[in-house]
């Protein structure tokens, strides 16, 4: 008769054998890599931003049409998370291949708007200044998944701030840097619907414009700050910022370009930080800025210049 030893050791190498066989036949089955898509349009974050309690929680008193300009991005890019896993930084509008997904399992997908900053398409940054959104959903591969079935909704950072912020609506806090007569400012009126600051360059108004906005206040070191002007022009409009500093108490520092788009209304993105950062007057941990509008038409011609909404927003990022 076997012993109960060899009787055991037969039974222990018969389960070994098939954990064996089944890995080696497992093994052997080729991965499945379809994939399921997500499909991401441009209208998925229009008005994307939910402001209805904007107020309550930034302890803000904002018209109805200062909360309507804080809906308003022309977001052009996403950043793309599922299962916390990174799928990179897609234009819009876009299909995103996902291939580690089962269709049992729940997946979350996270979606971040983000912009080309400072108007150069090479950089793009999410936008830091919103709440993330997680959704759950259950991703079938073969399939194709429409954000628009259920499109993402944000709200703006409990920790986001706005010492700036400019409609145009029945007033405008920008005044022409020239004392000179002829000096143009940007008039409040109302174009195409909009509440907007307007300039009309001619041979018999002047051609050219140079403006300064009324004073705010933007904190310096551990912050990201950035402006966004929303704007539709016949010309080319430069942006600078004028810095109370050290060394030179009213030198104005170029950001970017407001570049022609007189057929459509764009937004651009302009980050302040590092301008901020290298210049402030070292005392503190806030400084004193004034924002420079100025562009110049051609002769014989008449052109127009309208701004639409100009927000400067910072929050903390360390």
């Amino acid at each position: 008769m076997q012993s109960k030893f060899s009787i055991m050791r037969k039974y222990i190498l018969l389960i070994l054998s098939i954990i064996a066989v089944t890995f080696l036949v497992n093994s052997c089955k080729e991965p499945d890599l379809t994939p399921v898509y997500i499909h991401i349009t441009p209208e998925d974050f229009v008005n994307c931003i939910d402001v209805s309690k904007f107020n309550e929680t930034h302890d803000q008193n904002f018209d109805q049409e200062h909360l309507e300009a804080l809906t308003k991005h022309d977001f052009t890019h996403v950043n793309v998370y599922v299962n916390n896993k990174n799928l990179g930084c897609w234009e819009l509008p876009c299909k995103v291949p996902v291939l580690d997904v089962n269709s049992i399992d729940t997946s979350t997908l996270v979606l971040i708007p983000a912009f080309p900053l400072n108007g150069m398409t090479n950089t793009i940054m999410g936008y830091p200044f919103i709440n993330i959104c997680r959704q759950k959903l259950l991703l079938q591969k073969g399939t194709t998944y429409e954000v628009s079935q259920n499109r993402p909704k944000f709200i703006y950072s409990e920790y986001a701030k706005f010492p700036y912020f400019e409609t145009f609506s029945n007033s405008t806090s920008f005044t022409p840097s020239s004392s000179s007569l002829n000096a143009q400012n940007l008039i409040p009126t109302t174009f195409e619907g909009k509440n907007v600051g307007e300039v009309i360059l001619s041979d018999e108004n002047g051609l050219s414009f140079d403006v300064t906005s009324s004073p705010f206040v933007a904190p310096v070191g551990s912050y990201r700050v950035m402006l966004e002007v929303r704007y539709k022009t016949e010309v080319n409009v430069s942006v600078a910022v004028k810095m109370s500093t050290a060394y030179n108490p009213y030198y104005a520092h170029p950001i970017a370009g407001l570049y022609a788009s007189p057929d459509k209304w764009k937004t651009i993105h302009l980050d302040l930080t590092n301008t901020i950062n290298l210049n402030h007057n070292g005392t503190g941990g806030a400084t004193q800025l004034n924002l420079i509008l100025s562009g110049v038409g051609d002769e014989g011609k008449v052109s127009r210049v309208d701004i639409d909404d100009i927000k400067v927003i910072f929050i903390r990022t360390a």
